[in-house]
């Protein structure tokens, strides 16, 4: 039975997907937080939920950054592959962590990144490796063991908490890669979904294997209003990404972090 009285949960699908696929940060480290303590749901079904909700707007950001080819296929190529077992090895550890851990886990990894971007930024001279964090010569991108990684650390954390990614992309894309927002953005939104369906598939299998599928009737009502949300904010934050400055993108990400862990770590204590 659907839960009618959950409606605003559309409005507030375009709202988070817009600011996500902006930033081209993952909407469940946004989902999960709200569910948690607006709605009061089970930690557990708000991590669930949050990463099938993350599927259906990233799927759609993929399609609307894919038309506009921003998308560095050099770069995926090298980090998906990390990304996409990282976050099956997430899966299965965090169905035997305590929640406890999780959440104490997420605000940390929000609190650390809103450092990142606040009080750690420095200027960057244009294409320095040093800087930059990235080779390039005439024929390919050549990524360093720091990105690769925390791209691994991101798709780990993707699987156990809904979150993380997305975040470390978004750290390595802007602030040691330079790259702009539409190609960071674009190029992260590509990594997570493609990670994120596998995530949800390998939740999915765990499920049916334990006899837990009556949680799908916790969450039907939460993804039959959210999820249309997020498939229109996914386009209009595509269509926004050209016109921010990196600059002020880095700016605006570091305070919803900060705000993020500071309502994170309130749940976990």
């Amino acid at each position: 039975m659907i839960d009618t009285s959950l409606w605003f949960m559309f409005p507030v699908g375009i709202v988070i997907a817009t600011i996500a696929m902006t930033a081209g940060i993952g909407g469940a480290v946004m989902f999960v937080p709200f569910f948690m303590l607006v709605l009061k749901v089970d930690t557990l079904i708000a991590l669930a939920t949050g990463l099938v909700i993350e599927v259906f707007g990233f799927s759609s950001g993929v399609i609307g950054y894919w038309r506009k080819r921003v998308v560095r296929f050099g770069i995926v190529k090298q980090l998906v592959v990390l990304t996409v077992p990282a976050a099956v090895a997430g899966v299965m550890l965090g169905r035997v962590v305590p929640v406890s851990f999780l959440r104490v886990l997420l605000a940390l990894l929000l609190l650390y990144l809103a450092y990142q971007f606040l009080l750690r930024g420095k200027e960057c001279i244009p294409k320095d490796p040093r800087c930059t964090g990235v080779n390039v010569t005439a024929n390919e991108i050549a990524l360093p063991r720091t990105v690769k990684g925390a791209t691994f650390l991101g798709g780990m954390l993707l699987g156990m908490i809904s979150a993380g990614l997305g975040e470390v992309n978004e750290y390595n894309f802007l602030r040691k890669m330079r790259l702009p927002v539409p190609t960071a953005s674009g190029t992260s939104v590509f990594l997570i979904a493609m990670s994120a369906i596998v995530g949800v598939f390998f939740h999915v299998l765990f499920l049916f294997r334990e006899g837990e599928i009556a949680v799908f009737s916790d969450i039907a009502s939460l993804v039959v209003f959210t999820v249309p949300g997020v498939i229109v904010g996914a386009q209009i934050g595509v269509a926004l990404s050209k016109a921010v400055n990196a600059r002020v993108m880095g700016r605006l990400v570091g305070v919803l972090f900060l705000l993020l862990g500071a309502l994170t770590s309130a749940i976990a204590l």
